[in-house]
């Protein structure tokens, strides 16, 4: 099966039009008109509409009649391939320049996009994925000509629902799909930053939602394949940990409990659901997850779910068996397809790591207990736990103590703070004595 991805790149800044584009020929706009016209009802009217807009010098006029008329689905049929499609919208898009109302202009390029969005291509064989591949290419050549920070985010969120699902795949090597390097967090980010002006959240939530979809997509594309790609699962957890960030960027953008509707309630079901599958890997980004408004709403509407995450964001292994020895409780696991086994692996995790947090030295006894395992266990748990990444720690085998180096506090609330202001209070203790010492030395050396 030939790979689709987006031909047309996107940039970050907007390019001039190719020259090549904008005087093809001295009647260069008579004749892009007369390549849309036969896509349109009445070919003949069309073009005498056109006409008249481009020798009024009128691009409103002319762009509105495009749009309404459907003209540009034309170039999704194959007597064009997709250079030339997207090299005629290129032309077309140009005229968004010369309307000279900069509030019209901003509703014709979203009309303009809408149109291309908006036409319907059946099926999901080769000629309906190379349409879908027009579409999304045309709509990233308008991307790349605006500089309008409201205008990219708009866009940018058609290009990914138009997209073949193979041009979002995340885990590949940078370079290989321009749209799925975009989608990479600490891309994104310094894009928007580089495009300007405060977006509002609702554009932000809507680009968001977008990257979700398109996210279920790849997922639901690599749960079909069967040809034995060795780098399926590295894939799968690319897209599972891309897919729950964009969630949670999601939620944040409900910062008021009036804003909470179905879709955040929907969306903080989600992120819980995938906090509590997997706490680990994105145990930074997930620690504040339950001060969210939508996942604090949890509480009345998913109180069991609510109850759990709340465990796997502080709490330990007995807080975790209390909750499963509870009836009403414990089907929660079936209700939202959580496999039991693997929380409660996770949680002993957690319940090491906020040992760790609490003490520097911990003894493998102390270990054992709180994670309900034999002795002979312990040191494959400290192993398991350095090797998340979490925890930097030694074991004492003469001992049997485990030395803790690093550690990641789960949360970090008033106690939290009272523990480290203890600790800085004491490092200024012993540098200040360190200190004295050499100040005492050095009076002695003069002497």
């Amino acid at each position: 099966t030939k790979t689709h991805i987006m031909a047309t790149s996107l940039s970050q800044t907007p390019p001039h039009p190719s020259s090549t584009l904008v005087n093809i020929s001295d009647d260069a706009d008579l004749r892009l008109i007369r390549v849309l016209a036969p896509a349109t009802s009445s070919p003949s009217n069309f073009e005498t509409e056109c006409t008249t807009a481009i020798q009024g010098g009128d691009a409103a006029k002319l762009l509105r009649s495009v749009i309404s008329n459907g003209a540009v689905a034309g170039l999704l049929e194959d007597e064009f391939s997709l250079d030339e499609a997207v090299s005629a919208f290129s032309l077309l898009t140009v005229y968004l320049d010369r309307v000279g109302d900069a509030s019209v202009e901003k509703e014709l390029c979203a009309a303009l996009a809408e149109s291309v969005g908006k036409i319907e291509v059946a099926g999901d064989d080769e000629t309906a994925l190379v349409k879908r591949e027009k579409q999304s290419a045309m709509i990233a050549a308008l991307f790349n000509l605006r500089s309008d920070a409201v205008e990219k985010v708009r866009l940018l969120a058609q290009i990914i629902d138009l997209a073949d699902a193979t041009a979002l795949i995340q885990g590949q090597d940078r370079g290989v799909s321009p749209l799925a390097d975009m989608l990479d967090v600490a891309t994104l980010k310094a894009s928007l930053a580089l495009w300007g002006s405060e977006i509002p959240d609702e554009e932000l939530r809507a680009l968001y939602q977008a990257i979700v979809r398109g996210m279920d997509r790849v997922l639901a594309l690599l749960s079909k394949d069967a040809s034995g790609d060795k780098t399926k699962l590295k894939k799968v957890k690319a897209a599972n940990e891309c897919k729950q960030k964009y969630v949670l960027f999601v939620l944040a953008t409900y910062t008021e409990e009036s804003q909470l509707d179905n879709t955040s309630a929907k969306y903080a079901e989600e992120a819980s659901i995938g906090a509590i599958r997997d706490p680990i890997n994105l145990f930074s980004s997930q620690r504040q997850l339950t001060s969210l408004p939508a996942v604090v709403a949890l509480q009345k509407s998913k109180p069991a779910l609510h109850d759990l995450l709340k465990i796997f964001m502080d709490g330990k292994l007995q807080d975790y068996r209390d909750f499963t020895s509870m009836p009403d409780k414990n089907s929660v696991f079936a209700t939202f397809n959580l496999d039991e086994s693997e929380c409660a692996k996770n949680m002993c995790l957690l319940s090491l790591v906020s040992l760790a947090a609490e003490h520097e030295e911990i003894p493998y006894s102390v270990i054992a207990s709180t994670l309900e395992i034999k002795d002979e266990e312990v040191e494959q748990w400290v192993i398991t736990g350095v090797s998340s990444g979490l925890m930097e720690a030694k074991m004492d085998q003469l001992r049997k103590v485990v030395l803790v180096e690093r550690c990641v506090v789960r949360q970090f609330g008033t106690n939290e703070w009272a523990a480290l202001k203890v600790r800085l209070d004491a490092w200024k203790t012993n540098v200040r004595g360190v200190l004295d010492a050499l100040k005492n030395s050095g009076n002695l050396s003069v002497q």
